[in-house]
């Protein structure tokens, strides 16, 4: 009985907080704190990946310019 109280009073200050639009709602509850935990690994992996790419882009640009700087001095 106490349990459901307790779960029952969680849940009303979830949506009071929802009302107030507080994030601090989202880390009362264990579900969302570890949901936006992963949310946060998953962004930043992205991100590097993206970073990852850019820099590949840059890379193969350069290349590209030194093999055309090459083939020209050759010529």
């Amino acid at each position: 009985m106490i349990e459901l109280k307790n779960k029952f009073i969680e849940n009303l200050e979830y949506q009071i907080n929802m009302n107030e639009g507080s994030e601090a709602a989202y880390k009362k509850i264990p579900v969302f704190t570890e949901q936006l935990k992963h949310f946060d690994k998953s962004v930043m992996d992205l991100r590097e990946k993206f970073e990852k790419i850019h820099l590949r882009e840059k890379y193969h640009i350069i290349i590209t310019e030194l093999e055309d700087l090459i083939s020209q001095s050759k010529k």
